[in-house]
């Protein structure tokens, strides 16, 4: 129903924002990683909007980057996971550091998230993985980057390795490490060869 809003940031919580816009005072639900990223009060911002309807709730949830409310749509589209456990789960770390827990099956860190146990943390991991391994839904070079953290170089390795019948998840983990071991940046064709090294 609403894309996003722009107005003045008039008090910013660790958990809810106030804007203002053409005289009204709008409060949104925002993750921790949505209020680090806000300017001071008093300045103008825009943040991408979702509104969450039921019959006893209406609450206006904010995020700064669209790509973050991706990944909360991608999150309750979970089974067992509404909009407040998603935004715990952001508010523990950016979609990229999510993306790589899971891709690492990295459940003790993910239920470490308030509200989040232990079956949570296997659950989100077993039906998240297949999506994020599916690049949430991109099919181009570039578009994993925002949701998975790497980098177009990375991604254009990660496609090159799958067309060579090798899956996601099994690159992803190997050329992540390979680039943090790295000092210098790496093209496609050495990231592609050191992978096929190991």
């Amino acid at each position: 129903m609403y894309e996003y809003i722009s107005g003045k940031l008039i008090n910013k919580q660790a958990d809810r924002i106030v804007i203002e816009n053409n005289g009204i005072g709008y409060t949104l639900k925002v993750s921790a990683n949505t209020y680090e990223q806000l300017p001071a009060p008093g300045k103008a911002v825009t943040v991408y909007t979702y509104l969450h309807v039921r019959e006893d709730i209406l609450d206006l949830y904010g995020f700064v980057k669209k790509v973050e409310r991706e990944f909360f749509y991608t999150l309750i589209g979970i089974s067992k996971i509404g909009p407040k456990a998603a935004l715990a789960i952001l508010s523990g770390g950016s979609p990229a550091d999510i993306s790589n827990w899971v891709m690492a099956e990295d459940a003790k860190t993910i239920a470490k998230t308030p509200g989040i146990g232990p079956t949570t943390a296997k659950r989100l991991i077993l039906e998240l993985k297949p999506k994020i391994e599916k690049g949430l839904g991109s099919s181009q070079p570039g578009d994993l980057t925002s949701s998975l953290g790497t980098s177009s170089i990375e991604d254009e390795a990660i496609m090159a390795l799958e067309a060579l019948g090798y899956s996601r998840s099994e690159v992803y983990s190997k050329i992540r490490k390979i680039v943090k071991d790295s000092d210098a940046e790496l093209s496609v064709e050495q990231l592609i060869k050191k992978v096929l090294q190991k």
